[in-house]
């Protein structure tokens, strides 16, 4: 997916109030938040003739029945500002881009982890440790599952790509012998 710069600005601006505010997670659950509503109730949020107002208020009403508790004056502030000036389609993208750029912000890395089952604790552990000394980072693990790994893992962080998976050493042995058949 293409990011805009629209959809950056954005996001910028979030994370600047958020760093002051010491809110960066916390506006990122409440950026996914808005997502989720926005994304099942589009044509409502979409459409001109329903005011930003109403639609800020929507939102608003839909924290305080999930989250008890309203997302602050600086947040709802931010939605009603998107909706004025007509950048609710960019939501999805905000929320993406938030979530990697706090992650930046926060001295952390982004760590990819694809597994054929469900990591422990301890293998968590050990990839974080790895990462950490790595690159000198926290690592923020997303995990998938992918049964067609068969066993072990794929790790993806900082532009490398680490495969120790039974399918990565298969398709390893595959091209080997291809090679060897064809020379």
């Amino acid at each position: 997916m293409r990011y805009s710069v629209i959809a950056s600005k954005y996001v910028k601006a979030l994370l600047i109030v958020g760093q002051k505010l010491n809110k960066i997670e916390k506006y990122g659950e409440f950026l996914s938040f808005v997502k989720n509503i926005y994304e099942s109730f589009a044509t409502f949020f979409n459409n001109p003739i329903v005011k930003p107002e109403q639609k800020t208020l929507v939102i608003k009403q839909a924290f305080e029945e999930v989250f008890k508790e309203s997302p602050g004056e600086a947040f709802l502030n931010f939605i009603n500002i998107v909706f004025e000036n007509k950048r609710e389609k960019f939501i999805p993208q905000m929320q993406a881009l938030y979530k990697y750029a706090a992650i930046d912000i926060e001295n952390k890395i982004l760590v990819n982890v694809k597994t054929a089952v469900k990591l422990s604790d301890q293998e968590i552990k050990v990839i974080n440790d790895f990462v950490e000394k790595y690159v000198g980072k926290t690592p923020v693990i997303e995990e998938t599952i992918d049964e067609s790994l068969i066993a072990g893992a794929v790790i993806e962080f900082a532009g490398k790509m680490i495969d120790v998976s039974i399918k990565g050493r298969m398709d390893k042995i595959a091209k080997e012998v291809f090679f060897l058949r064809k020379g």
